[in-house]
């Protein structure tokens, strides 16, 4: 199902609050009557649509305008040529007339110029169809020649008007169902191309820092404690960097105990005490 190809709203800058409700008088004199003489319509806003080529499901995004009920100019096959019976089939099942057809005239006139007749669209092939609840309202024009003048043509009637709608109005939930279910889907899109846009500078800008945190509910400032850790710190900076290549720099100049002899030993050569080393070699 997909969106209408025209829009009358559009197409006409119809003002904002625009309904278009006509009374069943208003569609047969000022719509119906002027379409089969080829006259200007008051609002070109009916679709011309071959309605029995569809099921009813798929006219509403056929129509021009309209959101809970529908309007269409469509042609009337015979069922047989030389009958005058109009052919119900229409897409994947078939409008079946109920109740009494009823005569519309125009106000101050006795005479019918239309006959409305209601429709019930059944799914499946007669007489076993499912019942659905689309309806159709049909209106056709009384003193109407109808007798076959061309031979082998099914031709009932060039134009009647049809008013379309569901009963439980199940068409207009289920399209906004449809448009909540594509504004979710196109907010997860969104996200996730946001998500592919993140690099790792956006990830550092947007990660916490628990420690920091940990130190805030504990009633330590954040700022002081890096202080002090830089403090603690700082004897790395002071340190030479001969004396961290060579790590046996300053053993010279430290005293050593013999700790075989307790004995220590100092030799002006070398201008500081260091550890003489006495082995004592064990009796034989």
């Amino acid at each position: 199902m997909g969106r209408r190809t025209r829009d009358a709203e559009a197409e006409l800058n119809l003002p904002p609050g625009f309904r278009f409700h006509p009374t069943d008088e208003e569609l047969v004199v000022h719509y119906l009557c002027r379409k089969a003489a080829c006259q200007r319509l008051p609002v070109p806003i009916i679709a011309e649509v071959d309605l029995y080529k569809y099921d009813p499901w798929e006219l509403p995004e056929k129509a021009l305008f309209g959101q809970r009920e529908w309007y269409f100019f469509t042609p009337r096959d015979r069922k047989y040529p030389n009958g005058s019976r109009p052919n119900r089939a229409a897409g994947s099942g078939y409008w079946k007339a109920t109740g009494a057809d009823k005569p519309v005239s125009p106000p101050g006139s006795g005479r019918p110029l239309a006959i409305k007749k209601a429709l019930v669209f059944y799914h499946g092939k007669a007489p076993r169809g499912l019942k659905t609840d689309w309806i159709m309202h049909e209106y056709r024009l009384a003193d109407t020649n109808r007798s076959p003048n061309r031979k082998g043509s099914l031709r009932l009637d060039d134009w009647v008007l049809c008013r379309l709608y569901n009963k439980k109005n199940s068409w207009e939930k289920k399209m906004q169902a449809k448009e909540e279910a594509a504004m979710e889907t196109s907010e997860i899109n969104e996200d996730a191309g946001s998500d592919s846009l993140r690099t790792p500078e956006s990830d550092i800008e947007h990660a916490g820092f628990p420690e920091l945190d940990d130190l805030v509910r504990r009633g330590c400032h954040p700022f002081h404690t890096l202080e002090k850790l830089k403090e603690e710190s700082d004897w790395f900076v002071d340190l030479n960097l001969e004396e961290l290549q060579n790590p046996f720099a300053g053993i010279a100049s430290l005293p050593v105990v013999d700790v075989v002899n307790q004995e220590c030993c100092f030799f002006p050569s070398m201008g500081s005490p260091y550890l003489k080393t006495t082995q004592i070699m064990p009796p034989f």
